[in-house]
């Protein structure tokens, strides 16, 4: 089943349904919680209801949704893990022998292949993450390879239907308005712009991929040029907002403006 949109899902059979989701998870319990679920209207609220309907997955639902799975770098022909699994093409044959025998390891340790959200991560960050884990109580273990399969659960939804992983929201507060056409780039710390854009009429605006790397970002606010549209003069040409990835949950980064203060926060 090809999906334009949620309407697509909503609307869909039962069967068609399941088995777009089973490609997000292949939890059984959760498919026909979801599917029943529908029509959900927006994917906020798809997400908000499959993060709560696997905050109760442990060994059964892992055992069962793993039955399938890759390893971390291997070859596979299932769209999703070879995508989000795509930075360890250009592992260098240590890390990658590293890995390969690690995976090795945790599944004599724990009877399961490693699960980890690899999207974002590179070979370094997934070695590390390996390593992490493969010391740990097994009773934790469980706990954290049910949260990474419902991480990636996540993440598909949100890749899916495109969802961007960032999204602002400007206001300008000298007129109680939303601030419309504000200029938008958001880059790494190292400079590498990753999107540009400007606020619509609400003032929002969403940038991104469905996933950044986990590392620092800056969101610049070409907030300069807005004022002087408007004729106010205003002591910031700019404002920039520093920010760290450090998972794949969605980020609000909103903006309170005025000609001569700024404040941010971390949004919902």
């Amino acid at each position: 089943m090809d999906l334009g949109d949620l309407g697509d899902l909503d609307d869909a059979t039962a069967p068609d349904a399941a088995a777009v989701i089973r490609g997000w998870a292949d939890v059984p319990a959760w498919v026909d919680a979801l599917v029943a679920a529908r029509p959900f209207g927006t994917v906020s609220a798809l997400l908000d209801r499959a993060r709560a309907e696997s905050a109760s997955w442990g060994a059964p639902e892992l055992d069962h949704a793993l039955a399938q799975h890759p390893r971390i770098g291997e070859r596979t022909t299932d769209a999703s893990s070879a995508r989000e699994q795509s930075s360890m093409r250009t592992a260098g044959d240590e890390v990658a022998g590293r890995i390969a025998d690690g995976n090795v390891a945790y599944e004599q340790r724990f009877g399961r292949v490693f699960l980890v959200r690899a999207a974002g991560r590179t070979p370094e960050e997934l070695l590390a993450e390996l390593d992490r884990r493969l010391a740990g109580d097994p009773a934790v273990e469980t706990r954290e390879a049910a949260a990474a399969l419902s991480d990636i659960a996540l993440h598909r939804i949100r890749a899916t239907f495109a969802v961007p992983h960032l999204t602002t929201h400007v206001l300008d507060a000298t007129t109680g308005t939303p601030a419309v056409g504000v200029g938008l780039t958001l880059s790494t710390v190292d400079g590498d712009v990753v999107a540009t854009g400007s606020t619509d009429t609400d003032g929002r605006a969403a940038l991104g991929p469905d996933v950044l790397a986990r590392t620092d970002h800056v969101l610049r606010f070409d907030t300069g040029p807005y004022f002087a549209a408007a004729g106010v003069p205003t002591f910031h040409p700019f404002v920039t907002v520093a920010f760290r990835v450090t998972g794949t949950e969605h980020l609000h980064v909103p903006l309170l403006l005025s000609p001569f203060a700024y404040s941010t926060y971390r949004g919902s």
